[in-house]
Formats: structure tokens, sequence, C-alpha cells
């Protein structure tokens, strides 16, 4: 028989995943290693359509490839993690029906999770690998120091002294690994974060907060969930001993009048709409008025002096902040990913 949750230090994996059955595998590996276990491991698979579920199939972790039409399906199996670990791991395969982007997924994930009773939600992405002792460095600092979140740091997958993430310190200009631990206070990081890569929630910021924004599709629904969860007091830190690999991210950035404006975020894909429109979301709950008319006066000289008068792309930026920032979400949904 399944177990339904497992205590206040319970521990539920949560790894979304769409199209990148390669990294999944490396991903869901090192979860199973772990030198303290999760009790339950959700894989949230976004609709992949390479490969995923037949490898998952070779697994053993479901049975043959699930179709889901109009609602998620899951599947549950127990399994010993690795042979050099004893006991089982609850593994939920959950297919979902369209690609829910990584907000969606990890709304999926939480909800079921925590519907389930574990006590903390180990929550990363599928391009991510956590080190073998990085859940029992997040859980026991945030035990012994009476964090609801905690994160590890996330260090560059080719080169382990570098940041993944750059961390916005203008301290540290070259990124480093060695700079960003050396703030640490008791092994945490205070007032740093790089969620969701390898992050630990404790139900009680669900039960306060509540879950993951799912309208938010991607890009943004991980930093708004910090920024609410830091405006409901909740505390939290990231574990200098604890470590994430990730492929390194660096933003397109565009410098504004010689950079006299500041910078940019420049998303120039099909679904730049949806940055723009989560950007506003989060001004318009979390900051005042005039950070607003900053980021809007600063995008209206980037489409009009360095995008060249791009009439088009300044009116599209303008629906979509506008959108978000009155948290309407009203306009053309995302354009999904096949």
């Amino acid at each position: 028989m399944l177990m339904n949750g497992g205590g206040s230090n319970s521990v539920a994996a949560v790894i979304v995943t769409h199209n990148r059955v390669d990294s999944l595998r490396e991903c869901l590996d090192a979860v199973l290693e772990q030198t303290r276990p999760a009790e339950a491991v959700y894989i949230v698979d976004n609709a992949s359509t390479d490969g995923t579920q037949e490898y998952l199939v070779k697994a053993g972790i479901i049975d043959e490839p699930l179709h889901a039409v109009g609602a998620p399906e899951e599947r549950v199996r127990l399994l010993q993690p690795s042979r050099r670990r004893k006991g089982t791991v609850e593994v939920h395969y959950v297919r979902m029906h369209k690609n829910a982007g990584g907000a969606g997924g990890f709304h999926e994930g939480v909800k079921r999770s925590h519907a389930a009773g574990f006590g903390w939600m180990w929550l990363m992405d599928d391009d991510g690998v956590p080190r073998e002792d990085q859940l029992a460095e997040l859980l026991d600092k945030a035990v012994r120091n009476g964090l609801l979140i905690t994160g590890p740091i996330v260090i560059d997958k080719d080169d382990e002294r570098i940041l993944a993430f750059r961390h916005g310190d203008a301290g540290n200009p070259e990124n480093r690994v060695d700079t960003l631990r050396s703030y640490a206070v008791d092994g945490v990081i205070y007032n740093c974060m790089f969620p969701f890569n390898g992050t630990l929630i404790s139900r009680e910021v669900v039960d306060r907060i509540g879950n993951i924004k799912r309208e938010m599709f991607i890009w943004g629904d991980e930093k708004e969930y910090v920024l609410r969860a830091e405006h409901n007091n909740v505390k939290m830190g990231t574990v200098a001993s604890a470590f994430h690999r990730h492929p390194a991210r660096v933003a397109n950035r565009a410098k504004v009048l010689f950079g006299l404006l500041g910078r940019v975020s420049v998303r120039t894909d099909p679904k730049a709409h949806i940055y723009y429109r989560n950007l506003g979301f989060q001004h318009g709950r979390y900051h005042d008025v005039g950070k607003r008319l900053k980021t809007m006066t600063k995008y209206t000289v980037y489409f009009l002096v360095n995008a060249g008068f791009d009439i088009k792309g300044l009116f599209e930026f303008y629906r979509y902040y506008l959108d978000g920032a009155s948290d309407r979400f009203t306009l053309p949904p995302a354009r999904e990913e096949p």
C-alpha cells in the first residue's frame, strides 16, 4: 500500500520535465541517489514527445505510455532507489495533457504532494543535478535555523567555480561561488535564492501563501513566489554547503541610452509577451507605481531607439505589461510549444 505523506520532515521531490529525456535521466538518478532520500518523487511531464515515456517504461516507473486528455493522469510505483540505499521510494508519474510550462508543472506537483501530506516539497527542473548530499544539507539547515524555504548554490555545470545564474551583487563581478559563500552566517546566505533549482519548501509556506501561479507559464513564476514569500515574512536562505549543477544562463540585456537609463531584458522569441506580462504582474503586486513608470520608460526608449522605432513591439509590450500589472491575464494565451 502506498503511503499518504509521512510526517513533518517527509520530503517529496518534484521534477518538471518537457522534451529533455537525457537531462531527466541524469536528474532523476541524482535524486534517487541522495544520502538522505526523499520519501516520494513526482515527475511532472509537460506532454513530452521525445521518448520520455518510453524511457520511464524501461526504467520500470510506468507500465505503458499514457495519453492524457482533458486532465493530467497519474501512475504510482514503489521502487528501490538504488542498490546503495535501503528502503523504497514512492515514484509518481504525472502526465499533463498539454504543456503547462514550468509554472503549470510546478503548480501541479506542489498541489499533489501537498494534498498527500508531505512536510516538504523539493522543486527542480529536469536540467538540474543535485549533489548527493544536497537534500540532507537543505533539510538540516532548515530545521536548525527555523527556515521555511532553503535553496542550494546553483553552480555552472561546466565550471563549478562559477554561479549558473548571475547574482545581483556588485561585489562579485566574476560571479564566483566562493565569493557568494563568504556571505554565509551559520552556513546560510540570507536574502539570496535561486528558485526553483533544488529549492526546498515547507508545506507551511503553501498553507500560508498558496501555490505557484500557474498562469505565468514560464519566466518569473519562481521569482514571484519568492517575492510573495518575502512579503509574508517567510524566513528563507541559500545553504552554503548545498550544491546544484545547472547549465549556465546568460541573460540578454541591452543598455538603454548608453546605460543612462540602465538595462532591459530583451526577449525576441514568440513567447516574449509572456515575459512582459509576468514582469508587469510582479511590479504591480510587489512594487510601487514609480517602479512601473521607470520600467515603461526604459522599454519605450528601447523599442524606439535601440530597436529602430519598433512601434508594434512597443505596443505589444504595453498591452501585456499592463495586463499583468492589473492581474488580468486576459489577452491571447501563451503560444504553447507542441
